[in-house]
């Protein structure tokens, strides 16, 4: 097995970067290891999980959750652990063999207390940093998000600036489960003050191991199974995304910019047409609205690619097209979960004058991610499948 130093000897070669993944979630190994970067008082509170993380169970219902947590078997590493769990197993299999160039990391973690979850996410930003942005990222490839909890503004600001001169911090991620308040909202203007500040997008995901009633609840009642759970995931960011514009938190955070994350997109480009209606219709109720809510999304907004719907691939593409929202989208895999999109399958469904944008350009803007990386060497015994960059794809059609 080579060692770190013997790795960074061979990647002497920078190489274009073509392909960056907006959506990567890393998995300790274990809770003990969370633990060891967790303040003395909490080590016992936070684990084993208790009534300060979450009272349920984790509630998906796919085939075997109990024990994949929905994560992909072939993405378990050889030494064991978790899938996504090794840092040179996960460039192995995301970075050397599907050819993503940048990936960003976003840990999966919420708890049902605010101070809980600000310890917690403390916790994993400290664990984040040393594992997978220390000397695990020898090659600069991994870029990690700044986990803040959306239960506590002030406290998530505190968090921003602890991280926001951190080299591969790239941007902040929160819960959209928000207990009723939108994001649109001033309660979460310190958060945003902070992150527009120092120049970091604001990320949203849902996090899958949240209690019952902080997952969105819909006006028939809570989702009685993971379908309901993972299909209905665009109303709540609808919701959110309305509240954004109409409340005027672009407004007041000229410089703000907020991505979904794997929430689809295709339902955005409605939205945003029946929101320019309501505006031309009723403006004068809103008179710090001063742009189209459109024109909003188009500068403020970015949203990551997965999943992405598996239709007619020619009707896609028109569709897409039709949107005509190729500088908002950033491609995505969510590996190493079982919905992953690869590179290859994914960038085939995208309009060919949109794919270098999706597929990277939009990121490296967005993150001010660099035009160049350094090559990853093959691990012995196993040679990488040699998907095509994406420019010879765009060629393909």
């Amino acid at each position: 097995m080579t060692t770190t130093e013997e790795r960074r000897q061979a990647a002497a070669e920078d190489v274009a970067v073509t392909i960056v993944d907006t959506d990567v979630h890393p998995m300790p190994v274990s809770a003990d290891v969370l633990k060891s970067y967790a303040p003395a008082e909490w080590k016992d509170t936070l684990w084993p999980t208790g009534n300060a993380v979450a009272p349920v169970g984790y509630f998906y219902d796919t085939p075997d959750s109990y024990k994949t947590n929905s994560l992909r078997v072939d993405a378990k590493p050889p030494g064991g652990g978790l899938p996504g769990s090794d840092p040179d197993f996960a460039a192995e299999q995301l970075l050397t063999r599907a050819g993503v160039s940048i990936a960003m990391l976003e840990p999966m973690c919420d708890a049902q207390l605010p101070q809980a979850e600000h310890v917690l996410k403390a916790t994993y930003n400290d664990w984040l940093a040393d594992v997978w942005l220390g000397a695990n990222n020898w090659h600069g490839r991994w870029r990690g998000a700044i986990s803040v909890t959306a239960q506590d503004p002030h406290a998530a600001a505190r968090e921003i600036e602890r991280w926001a001169d951190h080299p591969y911090m790239a941007e902040v991620l929160m819960t959209p489960q928000t207990r009723g308040i939108p994001f649109g909202s001033p309660y979460f203007d310190p958060l945003y003050t902070a992150a527009a500040r120092h120049g970091l997008p604001v990320a949203t995901h849902l996090m899958g191991q949240t209690p019952y009633e902080l997952i969105p609840i819909y006006p028939v009642g809570n989702p009685a199974h993971w379908h309901d759970f993972f299909a209905s995931w665009p109303l709540l960011y609808a919701a959110h995304l309305m509240s954004l514009v109409f409340d005027g938190a672009f407004d007041r955070h000229p410089q703000l910019r907020v991505v979904f994350v794997e929430g689809g997109f295709t339902w955005a480009m409605p939205l945003m047409w029946r929101m320019d209606r309501i505006w031309e219709q009723r403006r004068g109720d809103l008179p710090y609205v001063r742009r189209r809510p459109s024109d909003y999304v188009r500068e403020h907004v970015r949203f990551t690619t997965q999943p992405l719907e598996e239709v007619n691939v020619r009707e896609y593409r028109e569709y897409l097209e039709m949107m005509d929202l190729g500088d908002n989208l950033m491609f995505s895999t969510d590996y190493p979960h079982w919905s992953y999109d690869s590179p290859e399958w994914a960038v085939r469904r995208f309009p060919a004058d949109q794919r270098e944008r999706i597929m990277r350009g939009n990121a490296t803007a967005l993150y001010g991610l660099p035009a160049t990386v350094k090559a990853l060497p093959t691990t012995r015994g196993a040679e990488p499948r040699g998907e095509p960059p994406v420019a010879e794809l765009t060629d393909r059609g």
